[in-house]
């Protein structure tokens, strides 16, 4: 009997595809979701393309160039292309050579504005992406994974019914850690920060507001941060060790480089407040993450970090130092009214939301209803739907058994 072949070839791209990156866990997730079609029976053929991976798989292809990827059988049988664009990266010139019948998606992560980037390299390729992201236009959809990357997609040009929002979802699994309200450890208040070490997301900022009130004699809280230090700025981290220098005696800041997945998860089931001071985000997964954990969130007004906090935190605008630093001590003092920090407050504290002010209960309740739009199984309808749809508009075309397995899926997840 003759093979009919898979249901469906997929090529999938990525400038990197490595642990602890944001855009490839965007990519990895798709990956997921398609191997479990996989195993439900679906036939597809998988293979995904980059510069550089870390991750190990026999559908992985590294692949330097274009002109690399066109010797790739893979590349010209796939039914349909599926690119993550934030950072430019050569392979993602090649919509120009797909031919005209395969569909391509896509994925919107945006781009650092050049001007908040002070490593030169870097500066150039976030000028390059601005040019690369014109190639946009040869997609057949595009997945923004925030509404504020949808309308910068707008400004250039596309077309609305080509454009949908597919918010990421948390790329560890957190729940809220058994406690009655913030900062019921009885100890100092955790302030967390979590992401590069970089200007533009403001972390100089944050490093003078707390010095300003350690320099002032507030010993009622401390602050973490972790990120990675390869992809750090050199002077943010003089600023960093300067404070460390500072405070040395005081045991106020710690310092966790490269955090494992594990670590993030204790770092966030520890912490009382995730502070995200940008200057720019086009999404931002460690507020999600941070209010999965039951963690509040200060933030900027930049990108689209109001969106993603959905009213639920302390917005100040953003490169505010003093409003930052107010930011803070509010909310230390709603948890630590006074210097007495074995002071028990569980049952009074209420924080500041846009729905009012809210004890933590209440607080946890309109968390959870905001985070339906970013679970992992909000994601996979979205994708399995995207899917569907770039299958049919294939010449492969949408099987009876790929569309009855997605129907299927998403009953499933509609119904969880």
């Amino acid at each position: 009997m003759t093979d009919p072949g898979p249901d469906l070839r997929i090529a999938l791209y990525s400038g990197i595809f490595v642990h602890h990156d944001a855009v490839s866990n965007s990519l990895q997730s798709k990956v997921e979701i398609l191997e479990s079609l996989g195993a439900r029976g679906a036939r597809i053929d998988l293979t995904v393309f980059t510069h550089a991976s870390d991750y190990r798989a026999p559908y992985i292809r590294g692949v330097p160039t274009v002109a690399d990827l066109l010797r790739q059988e893979a590349f010209w049988s796939a039914d349909v292309h599926i690119f993550e664009f934030g950072m430019s990266y050569e392979l993602f010139d090649s919509v120009f050579v797909i031919p005209p019948d395969r569909p391509i998606m896509v994925v919107e992560h945006n781009t650092t504005p050049p001007e908040l980037v002070d490593d030169p390299a870097v500066k150039l390729g976030c000028e390059a992406a601005l040019v690369q992201r014109h190639n946009i236009s040869r997609a057949y959809r595009v997945a923004c994974a925030s509404e504020l990357n949808l309308d910068l997609d707008l400004s250039i040009g596309v077309e609305e019914d080509r454009l949908c929002v597919l918010h990421l979802p948390p790329a560890h699994r957190l729940t809220p850690v058994a406690r009655k309200s913030f900062g019921d450890n009885n100890g100092p208040v955790h302030l967390l920060y979590l992401g590069r070490l970089v200007r533009a997301k403001g972390v100089g900022d944050l490093l003078k507001a707390v010095s300003s009130l350690w320099g002032c004699g507030d010993d009622r809280f401390v602050l973490t941060l972790a990120g990675n230090p390869r992809f750090s700025d050199e002077m943010v981290l003089r600023e960093l060790h300067r404070c460390m220098e500072r405070f040395a005696g005081l045991e106020k800041v710690q310092v966790v480089s490269s955090p494992s997945d594990e670590d993030i998860v204790d770092l966030f089931h520890s912490a009382d407040v995730l502070v995200i001071p940008s200057y720019h985000e086009g999404y931002c997964v460690p507020v999600i993450e941070a209010l999965s954990a039951g963690c509040y969130v200060i933030g900027s007004d930049a990108g689209n970090l109001p969106n993603v906090m959905g009213g639920l935190g302390r917005v100040v605008p953003a490169g505010d130092v003093p409003a930052l630093t107010a930011a803070i001590a509010d909310f230390v003092s709603r948890l630590r009214p006074s210097s007495d920090t074995t002071l028990d407050t569980t049952s009074t504290v209420r924080v500041p939301t846009d729905y009012g002010e809210l004890d933590y209960a209440a607080w946890l309740a309109v968390v959870a209803e905001h985070l339906e739009d970013y679970s992992d199984d909000a994601y996979e309808r979205g994708f399995i739907r995207l899917l569907a749809e770039l299958a049919a508009a294939s010449p492969a075309g949408l099987s009876q058994r790929l569309g009855d397995l997605i129907s299927e899926r998403t009953a499933e997840l509609t119904r969880a």
